[in-house]
């Protein structure tokens, strides 16, 4: 019986410090895990009116955490403003007169054909400089 209880008294032990290790393990930081990647920041400003975005053409440089602020001036649509091109990263935001919204997205995708559209209309162009003219991809 004393036998009985001495090994299940070392198998507790040995379960027990087999946990601890785990756990050890587990929150231990990876080595080898790839550091986030950090763009440089870059903003940038607009005016939604009746007549379209002011200024029409914007643009920003490539492989950076764009911040796009547009506001709503008091003739401004309403309805939802989309980044076409970038709709899987920057969703739309909804826009009217007086409103402000901020677009937040990684231009990581050169061209200069990036329309903003509110209801199906384009009223204005995103430009995104840099990258896409590299070395043997003229």
């Amino acid at each position: 019986m004393s036998r009985l209880l001495m090994l299940a008294a070392v198998t507790l032990v040995a379960g027990i410090l087999v946990a601890m290790l785990l756990r050890s393990q587990a929150s231990r930081p990876e080595d080898d895990a790839p550091a986030p990647v950090l763009h440089p920041r870059f903003e940038i400003q607009a005016e939604l009116t009746a007549q379209g975005l002011q200024p029409y053409r914007l643009q920003v440089p490539k492989d950076h955490e764009v911040h796009l602020l547009v506001r709503g001036g008091p003739d401004a649509p309403e309805g939802l403003l989309v980044l076409l091109g970038y709709e899987d990263m920057a969703p739309g935001v909804d826009m009217g007169p007086g409103q402000g919204r901020e677009i937040v997205f990684t231009s990581s995708r050169p061209g200069d054909d990036f329309g903003l559209s509110l209801g199906g209309k384009v009223l204005g162009r995103l430009e995104v400089t840099g990258g896409h003219l590299e070395e043997g991809h003229q």
